[in-house]
């Protein structure tokens, strides 16, 4: 089913078995161009009317008349801003866009700003880092300047001895000594 369409402001008085009604929502019937007329109760939830139902209706200044199904879709597809039943968009559409338009589907490549990198040092700083941890075959991940390591006391040790600094900035951080920028330790068991 299609999702439906909201008529907050109905543009005539509405009742259905008796009870007035302010709102009612419009769907397309499957395999016809026609509309269905939804309305929910807050007890018994959302429901499609049917000719089932006792229907009633009155403009402004006019008496209560009882009215079809089919002339309450037509009136309301009448007054609803050139509504037509292809405006709305079928079940199939609905699924497929939620199957196929996601975001993550489209390639974008992903590129570091190699202006960036130049103007805080922060892939060389990265570079270094890798270079120390992989000479000492210290396994790591990477995010950012955070790196994660099994053993954060071996990888602060392999980084001292290759002339890194502590930080003032956390206990886990780490200046490197040619950009002074600060990268963090973290533990974690892979």
């Amino acid at each position: 089913m299609s999702e439906p369409l909201k008529v907050d402001e109905l543009p005539f008085e509405l009742l259905v078995n008796g009870i007035p009604v302010r709102s009612v929502h419009l769907c397309c019937a499957p395999a016809s161009d026609d509309f269905q007329v939804l309305m929910t109760d807050p007890r018994l939830g959302r429901f499609s009317l049917t000719s089932a139902f006792e229907l009633e209706m009155r403009e402004e200044g006019s008496p209560w008349r009882p009215v079809t199904l089919q002339r309450l879709a037509k009136a309301l597809t009448e007054r609803g801003e050139f509504l037509q039943a292809e405006d709305l968009p079928k079940s199939s559409e609905m699924a497929e866009h939620w199957l196929f338009d996601r975001l993550d589907d489209v390639d974008i490549p992903h590129r570091t700003s190699p202006r960036l990198n130049q103007l805080t040092g922060q892939g060389e700083c990265l570079r270094q880092v890798q270079k120390v941890l992989d000479e000492a075959r210290v396994p790591h991940r990477v995010a950012g300047t955070v790196f994660v390591v099994p053993s954060a006391f071996r990888a602060r040790i392999c980084l001292l001895r290759a002339g890194f600094r502590k930080s003032t900035i956390a206990p886990t951080a780490l200046v490197e000594p040619v950009s002074g920028r600060a990268v963090q330790l973290i533990e974690h068991r892979f």
